[in-house]
């Protein structure tokens, strides 16, 4: 479904995700449907990619099952695909219940959903 190989340097040549991701340092769990991965970024950079289990320890996770993330994928999502948050309200994908543990780093959320569509169709972002 996505290159995860190629990820790390899509989105480290980003500017605007390197804006939105400064300072970050954390563990992101991508769960998407049965394939996890654990994405390291050592302030603001994706430092590693790596398969991990549907319970491997994170500061955030991020989990839907393979269709949801084919609609939040989509070139031009359907209503409330546009957006994580309006995703987990209306549709199946999953964040931590507390929004205050995603909400510093939001903006670098979404714009990595953007990247990943983007590589997804084979398109700049």
């Amino acid at each position: 479904m996505l290159d995860w190989q190629a990820l790390p340097d899509r989105v480290n040549a980003d500017p605007e995700f390197r804006l939105a991701a400064r300072s970050w340092s954390a563990r992101l769990r991508l769960d998407v449907g049965d394939d996890s991965r654990r994405l390291r970024f050592e302030d603001g950079v994706l430092a590693e990619v790596e398969p991990c289990a549907a319970d491997a320890p994170c500061e955030l996770f991020v989990g839907a099952s393979a269709a949801d993330w084919e609609e939040l994928l989509a070139p031009t999502p359907r209503p409330f695909y546009q957006d994580l948050f309006g995703a987990g309200l209306q549709h199946g994908v999953r964040l931590p219940e507390d929004p205050l543990e995603y909400a510093a780093y939001y903006p670098a959320l979404r714009r990595l959903v953007q990247l990943l569509s983007a590589a997804r169709h084979g398109e700049d972002a």
